[in-house]
C-alpha cells in the first residue's frame, strides 16, 4: 500500500518542450484540420543544421503532423481525396518537397514509405522575420483557396490548397430543396437564387428559383427586391421596376404593422430610377 500511494504521489504533469497544437480552418465549404507539435528554436540554427537539408523531416516534433480535409482538395497542384494524412517535408535551399502520406500513426520518419504518398509537391522557400516557435497556419484565404504555411526561424514555405466550392454548393442546394418542409421551402429557393445571382452562374435558373420562392411566400420585401435585381441583370428592366415597387409596398406594409420604419425605400428607388433610365 505504501509503495502504491508513494508512486501516485510523485506522478506529475509537466510542460512539454514541443507542445501540441490544433489548427482548424474552413476554406469555402471544406474543413481543414492540422494537428502538430511545436518545437522552439531556442537560439539554435534550424534549417541546414538542426534540420538537415535534403533529408526528410517530420515537420514538427513527436508524433507525425496530421492534416485532414473534409472534402477532396487540390494540394499544390495534386488532387487529394478527403481524408487524414501525415505531413512530411524535405527542406532544401530555395525549394522544399512537401509530402502527404496516407499512414498516420508514425513517430517521426521511421516507418515512412513512399508507397503511401498521395501527394509530393515542390514549394519555394522564402526568408522572413524570425519565428521562434514552429508554426503552421492557413494564409491568403479566399472562398475557394488558402495557403498552408510552414514557418520556423527565418524560413517560410507556402503550399496552395484549392477547393471546388461551386460543385459542392450546387449539390447542397439540390439536397436542401429535396429535404425542405413546406413551411421553409420559400427560404431554400431564395437562398438558392441568391447564390446563383451573386456568383453569376445561371441567371435564368436564379429567376426560376425566385418565382418558386414567391409562389410559396409572397410577403417578404427582400424576395421581391432580389427578383428585381435578377430581372434587371437579365435585361428585363420593366419587370424589374414592377418587382421593386412590390418590394417597397411589402416592406412598408410590414413595417407599419410592426410600428417601425422601413429603411430600404431609398435604396430600392435608386434601383428603380437606374432601370428606368
Amino acid at each position: 500500500m505504501a509503495l502504491l500511494t508513494g508512486g501516485a504521489a510523485i506522478a506529475q504533469e509537466l510542460p512539454q518542450p514541443s507542445p501540441s497544437s490544433v489548427l482548424n480552418q474552413k476554406i469555402g465549404l471544406t474543413d481543414v484540420e492540422v494537428t502538430y507539435s511545436r518545437p522552439s528554436a531556442k537560439g539554435r540554427a534550424i534549417f541546414g543544421e538542426l534540420v538537415p537539408f535534403n533529408e526528410m523531416w517530420r515537420t514538427g516534433a513527436n508524433l507525425n503532423t496530421i492534416v485532414e480535409f473534409s472534402t477532396a482538395v487540390n494540394f499544390g497542384g495534386t488532387e487529394v481525396p478527403a481524408g487524414k494524412y501525415s505531413l512530411f517535408t524535405i527542406p532544401a535551399k530555395g525549394e522544399w518537397t512537401i509530402i502527404l502520406n496516407s499512414k498516420t500513426d508514425m513517430w517521426g520518419t521511421g516507418n515512412y514509405s513512399k508507397v503511401n504518398d498521395v501527394a509530393r509537391v515542390s514549394a519555394k522557400s522564402m526568408s522572413v522575420e524570425n519565428t521562434e516557435t514552429f508554426t503552421i497556419a492557413i494564409e491568403n484565404l479566399t472562398a475557394e483557396s488558402g495557403d498552408l504555411s510552414l514557418s520556423w526561424e527565418k524560413t517560410k514555405v507556402n503550399v496552395s490548397i484549392k477547393v471546388d466550392v461551386q460543385a459542392r454548393a450546387l449539390k447542397n442546394i439540390e439536397a436542401a430543396i429535396a429535404e425542405s418542409d413546406e413551411e421553409n421551402i420559400w427560404k431554400v429557393y431564395r437562398n438558392a437564387a441568391n447564390y446563383y445571382y451573386n456568383n453569376k452562374i445561371d441567371l435564368k435558373k436564379a429567376l426560376s428559383y425566385m418565382e418558386k420562392s414567391l409562389a410559396a411566400n409572397d410577403e417578404s420585401w427582400y424576395s421581391y427586391w432580389l427578383q428585381a435585381e435578377i430581372m434587371a441583370e437579365l435585361g428585363m428592366k420593366k419587370e424589374a421596376v414592377a418587382s421593386a415597387k412590390k418590394a417597397i409596398e411589402s416592406g412598408e406594409a410590414a413595417s407599419k404593422k410592426n410600428g417601425s420604419e422601413f429603411k430600404y425605400t431609398k435604396m430600392i428607388n435608386s434601383g428603380i430610377e437606374s432601370w428606368k433610365s
